[in-house]
């Protein structure tokens, strides 16, 4: 557990680096109201979660201070680290904006996101839904976190271009007991 919070650290400091030098831009996604997005409705998501496929482990772990959520996941393969995702949900202008960025096994540099990270804006978040819409150069990806029972979520991530869906996974997570 001190090695988990040791790189929860490590990628706070991260992403607090590229949430600083992060230039605004013009959003293109969802006009909706952002006055209807409350982070604080979020807290289903709290806490620990797994997900686990044929091959792969997943691990989330999502947190909240004031209007602020962080998550951190981890993929782990054949017992192994393949891939860690930072996500941080923060008011940028009048929007909840998700930035994310992915890492590989070794943490050294982001594998997608590298430059700026991956931005979403929020377009709802309430006791049920978690529901982002890509911006800028992610017009098109879509990311929804659904609560299903107070013990089970699923995550779904899509990319549509030209009006089809061109990528598609989805995850069901299992609430961790602490």
């Amino acid at each position: 557990m001190k090695i988990f919070y040791t790189v929860l650290s490590a990628f706070i400091a991260a992403i607090s680096l590229s949430v600083s030098t992060a230039g605004a831009s013009q959003y293109n996604a969802s006009n909706q109201a952002s006055s209807d997005v409350s982070i604080q409705k979020l807290a289903w998501m709290l806490g620990s979660w797994s997900a686990e496929n044929d091959q792969q482990t997943i691990d989330e772990h999502w947190s909240l201070q004031a209007e602020s959520l962080l998550g951190i996941s981890r993929t782990m393969e054949a017992g192994k680290s393949k891939a860690f995702e930072l996500l941080l949900i923060e008011k940028q202008g009048d929007d909840f904006i998700l930035r994310l960025r992915f890492f590989g096994p070794s943490i050294d540099k982001a594998t997608r996101g590298k430059e700026n990270p991956l931005r979403l804006k929020v377009i709802q978040a309430d006791e049920q839904i978690l529901r982002c819409e890509g911006i800028d150069s992610e017009l098109g990806t879509s990311l929804i976190y659904s609560k299903l029972s107070a013990t089970t979520m699923q995550a779904q991530i899509s990319k549509v271009r030209e009006g089809k869906i061109v990528w598609q996974e989805s995850y069901q997570f299992t609430r961790v007991p602490q």
